[in-house]
């Protein structure tokens, strides 16, 4: 549609210029002594735009010429750039496809171009990585210095490939110096996290983890589980300092003491430091809110609590809870130390029918020695060290 456009335009110049030329009687004098030379205006106006064309098109000629050399250089530099992107894309998805050394060679054709080259080698010393060939990747790392516009990608992939590396100290280093210039993304927080994890840093992986929470940048079973497991390490180095185990609890917040896990941790550091008053308090607050076997083994370990309490306690959340197996073993353990053995022969024969156990079996054992039954105690070591012996081989063949 365009192009009809310009010729009705061109025809209707063309139509105006002639009507123009047709009135026009004046004529042009050129003085050249001894020579004079009349000619029409008309003669003269085409002469002098014909001119003006000729003159343009030497003049582009000439500048087409000169300028040869320069639209050659930019062609070829055109050209190894698209060749070089063509790799780039071939050495990512040959990455992704797992084909690793392939992903290697096409990344070496991507680095023809200083715009791919950075990216190429990152890509390659994964792969080298994966590979597990570490003297080839730290060749490729070494080729990305220069390139100013990757400082950030080449830092954050030296971090993950360190923690890979279990360089704990290296990888932290390199995070620290990326944080400090604002990179607090979830890549760079998942990094850390395993990073501290591995230099048992639990007060930092314990505050990386709120902020991971926060942005829900990881499974809320993986936060509670690694949690759980700086909080215990933490507890473990307070061992036997009641005071210290006290303050600690109480500075954790309201949803990590009510995780019934973290609950029994503490108070089996508090029962082993000699704080049995506030074990029982942490455990009868846990069972009262929800049930853990956890909570129920640790608190027939808890010393200072009258039988009679105890067994109300117990039997509490036993009708609350049902008849758990070991809440139901708890109950007999209770009952033989205090040599209540005919209630103890109860709960732990209830305990063995709901799900026999290596520890029922224990239990009954050492009940039966207690009370002069050696054959039928005898019986129950066997099946305990059956039962041992077949979760064993269970272990072995998964």
């Amino acid at each position: 549609m365009r192009w009809l456009v310009w010729l009705l335009l061109a025809f209707a110049a063309a139509v105006g210029l002639s009507l123009l030329l047709r009135f026009n009687q004046g004529n042009v004098a050129i003085m050249w002594p001894p020579y004079r030379i009349d000619i029409s205006v008309n003669l003269a106006l085409t002469i002098l735009a014909a001119a003006f064309i000729l003159l343009h098109l030497l003049l582009v000629t000439a500048a087409r010429a000169l300028g040869l050399p320069q639209r050659v250089r930019d062609y070829r530099t055109r050209r190894q750039q698209e060749q070089s992107g063509a790799a780039l894309r071939d050495t990512v998805l040959a990455y992704f496809e797992g084909r690793m050394g392939r992903a290697e060679r096409f990344a070496r054709s991507a680095q023809a171009s200083r715009d791919t080259a950075a990216p190429a080698a990152l890509i390659a010393a994964r792969a080298a990585h994966r590979m597990n060939e570490r003297e080839r990747r730290d060749l490729w790392l070494a080729e990305i210095g220069a390139d100013q516009g990757a400082v950030s990608a080449l830092q954050m992939t030296q971090a993950e490939l360190a923690v890979d590396d279990r360089r704990s100290a290296d990888a932290i280093a390199i995070l620290e110096r990326l944080q400090a210039g604002g990179a607090r993304h979830i890549v760079a927080m998942r990094t850390a996290l395993r990073a501290y994890e591995q230099a048992e840093r639990w007060d930092e992986v314990i505050q990386t983890l709120r902020l991971v929470e926060k942005r829900d940048a990881l499974h809320p079973a993986a936060v509670r589980s690694l949690r759980l497991k700086a909080h215990v390490a933490l507890l473990r180095r307070k061992a036997g300092d009641a005071s210290a185990l006290r303050t600690y609890w109480r500075s954790l917040r309201a949803d990590e003491r009510a995780d019934p896990d973290m609950a029994a941790a503490a108070a089996v550091a508090l029962v082993e430091a000699g704080a049995d008053d506030d074990a029982r308090r942490i455990i009868e607050q846990g069972l009262d809110a929800s049930y853990s076997a956890d909570l129920v083994r640790v608190y027939g370990r808890v010393g200072g609590v009258a039988l009679r309490e105890r067994l109300d306690r117990l039997e509490g959340w036993r009708r609350r809870y049902g008849d758990d197996p070991d809440l139901l073993l708890t109950l007999g353990q209770v009952c033989a130390n205090d040599q209540l053995w005919g209630k103890a022969e109860e709960y732990l024969r209830l305990a063995q029918a709901r799900q026999p156990s290596v520890g029922a079996h224990l239990a009954l054992a050492e009940l039966f020695e207690s009370l002069g039954r050696n054959e039928e105690a005898g019986g129950q070591f066997r099946l305990a060290a059956r039962l041992a012996a077949d979760a064993q081989s269970t272990d072995r063949a998964a």
